[in-house]
C-alpha cells in the first residue's frame, strides 16, 4: 500500500475546517431553540424556523455542486462557499429578531451546501483511488463528530456567553479556513462546460426543498405525520423529484448526471447511505430528547451524556479507512451495520430509570459501529466512478444523507410522539439498521465481483 502525500494531508484539512463548519451548525443550534424564543420574543413555531431554513438552502442549493465545481473550479467555489458561509454566521450573530435571523440561515445553508460535496471532491481528486479510504476514513473523524458534539459545543456557548456564540464561534474558523484555502488548495481553473440545466436546477430545488420541509415538520412542536402541512408538501415534492429524474434521463447533459445509478456498486452504495443518513443521523434526536424532556438535564449535561458516541468514532474511524482499502467498503459497513443494530437493541429497553452508564456504554458502541458503516459506504460508491464524475457522485451521495437524515428524524419523532416511549423509538431505529444489512450484503458481492473481474485500466473510462 503506497505512502499518501503529505500534501494530500494539507488539502484534506483545509476541505475538513468547511465541512465541519456545515455539517457542525446542522445540530448546534439545536439545544438553542427555547432560549432563541425566549431572546426574540416569538414563539417555538416560528424559532423551528430557524433550523428548517438552514436545511431548506441546502437541498436547494447542493443540485448546483457539481456543475459549479466544473465551470469556476472547485477550488474557486470553495472559496466563495466559504466567504457566503461566514457572512451567514456573522448575520446570524447580528439578527435582531426571528425574520433576519431565518434570512442569515438561508445564507449560511446556501454556503454550506456546496462547502461538502465541493470539499470532498477536491480531497478525492488529490487523494487518488489507491488511497481514498485511508484518506477519506482519517478526514472522516471530525464530521462524522461534528454532529454528536453540536449539541455539547452549542450547550456550553449558550450558558457561558449567549446564543450569538453559536453563530459567532463561525468566524474565526472560516477566517482560517479562507486563508488556508488560498494558500494551500491546487489551482483547477474552469473548463468550458455545458449550459447549466435551469430547468432541472429549478425541478430539483423545489422537489428537494418541499420533501425536506415535508419531512423535517413532524419534529416540530406538534407532530403528526397525517396533517396537511407534511402530507402536502411530501407528496408534491416527490412529484417534483419523479419529473427531475424522467428529465434528467431524456437530458443530454443534465444538472446531475443520474446515469451513474447504471454501476450497481455506485446505486447500492447510495441506497445504504440514504439508509445510515436515516438510522446515523435521525437516530441522534432521540437521545437529547429523552434526556432533556425525561430527565430534565440542561444542554450542557445533555451533549456531554451523548458524548461517548463521539469517543467510539474516533476510536475506529481512521482504522476503518486502511481497512476500507484493504477489503473493500462493502465488508466493513457490514460490520459496522450489524454493531450499529448490535448497540442500539440495548436502548430498546431503556426506561424512565435507566443508569446513565447503561445509556453511554450503548452510545459507545454505537459510535464505534458508526465509524465503520457512514465513511467506507461513501468510499465505495466512489470507487468505480471516473474521476471527471466525482463532482456529480459526491453532490448526490451528499444529497442522499441528507434526505435520509431528515427522513429519520421525521419517522423516528412520529414513532415517538404516537407510541410514547423511547423505548418503541430505538426498537424502529434497531429494527431498521438491521434491514439496512441487506443492500450492503449485494454491495460486498458486487464489490468482489469488480475486483475479481475487472481490469483496472476499464476503471479509467468516462461513464457517458
Amino acid at each position: 500500500m503506497s505512502t499518501v502525500d503529505p500534501r494530500v494531508w494539507r488539502i484534506g484539512t483545509v476541505t475538513v475546517l468547511g465541512t465541519v463548519m456545515s455539517v457542525l451548525d446542522t445540530t448546534i443550534v439545536n439545544v438553542a431553540l427555547e432560549p432563541l424564543g425566549v431572546a426574540l420574543h416569538t414563539t417555538t413555531g416560528s424559532i423551528a424556523w430557524v433550523v428548517t431554513a438552514y436545511l431548506l438552502a441546502i437541498a436547494a442549493v447542493s443540485p448546483i455542486a457539481g456543475w459549479a465545481g466544473r465551470r469556476w473550479g472547485t477550488r474557486t467555489v470553495y472559496l466563495w462557499s466559504l466567504v457566503l458561509f461566514t457572512a451567514g454566521s456573522l448575520a446570524c450573530g447580528l439578527a435582531w429578531d426571528v425574520g433576519s435571523l431565518v434570512v442569515a440561515r438561508v445564507l449560511q445553508g446556501a454556503g454550506g451546501a456546496l462547502l461538502m460535496p465541493v470539499g470532498q471532491t477536491i480531497i478525492i481528486t488529490a487523494a487518488g483511488r489507491e488511497n481514498l479510504g485511508r484518506v477519506m476514513g482519517t478526514l472522516g473523524v471530525p464530521t462524522v463528530l461534528a454532529p454528536v458534539v453540536g449539541p455539547t459545543l452549542g450547550g456550553w456557548l449558550l450558558e457561558v456567553f449567549s446564543w450569538r456564540a453559536i453563530f459567532l464561534i463561525n468566524l474565526p474558523i472560516g477566517v482560517l479556513a479562507m486563508v488556508l484555502a488560498v494558500r494551500m488548495l491546487p489551482r483547477d481553473d474552469g473548463q468550458p462546460t455545458f449550459r447549466l440545466d435551469v430547468l432541472g436546477l429549478a425541478l430539483g430545488s423545489v422537489g428537494l426543498a418541499s420533501l425536506t420541509y415535508g419531512l423535517s415538520e413532524p419534529a416540530g412542536s406538534n407532530p403528526t405525520i397525517l396533517r396537511t402541512g407534511v402530507i402536502v408538501p411530501v407528496l408534491v415534492g416527490v412529484g417534483v423529484l419523479v419529473v427531475f429524474v424522467r428529465h434528467a434521463l431524456a437530458r443530454e447533459h443534465p444538472l446531475l448526471d443520474l446515469r451513474l445509478f447504471t454501476d450497481r456498486t455506485f446505486s447500492l452504495s447510495s441506497v445504504s447511505v440514504l439508509i445510515n443518513g436515516m438510522t446515523s443521523l435521525g437516530g441522534l434526536i432521540l437521545l437529547p430528547f429523552y434526556l432533556q424532556h425525561v430527565r430534565h438535564e440542561s444542554a450542557t449535561t445533555t451533549g456531554l451524556l451523548v458524548a461517548p458516541t463521539a469517543l467510539g468514532v474516533v476510536v475506529l474511524m481512521r482504522r476503518s479507512g486502511t481497512l476500507t482499502d484493504r477489503y473493500g467498503g462493502g465488508r466493513i459497513a457490514t460490520i459496522g451495520t450489524v454493531a450499529v443494530a448490535c448497540s442500539t437493541l440495548p436502548l430498546a429497553f431503556i426506561t424512565d430509570d435507566t443508569s446513565y452508564w447503561y445509556i453511554c456504554t450503548a452510545m459507545f458502541f454505537r459510535g464505534v459501529g458508526t465509524a465503520l458503516c457512514g465513511m467506507p459506504l461513501m468510499a465505495a460508491a466512489l470507487r468505480t466512478i471516473h474521476p471527471a464524475k466525482n463532482g456529480d457522485a459526491t453532490t448526490q451521495l451528499f444529497v442522499l444523507q441528507r434526505v435520509g437524515g431528515a427522513l429519520g428524524t421525521a419517522l423516528f419523532i412520529v414513532v415517538l410522539t404516537r407510541s410514547g416511549s423511547f423505548g418503541t423509538s430505538y426498537a424502529v431505529v434497531t429494527a431498521l439498521t438491521a434491514l439496512s444489512v441487506l443492500p450492503i450484503l449485494a454491495l460486498t458481492a458486487s464489490e468482489k465481483r469488480t475486483r475479481s473481474h475487472t481490469d483496472p485500466m476499464l476503471l479509467a473510462e468516462p461513464i457517458d
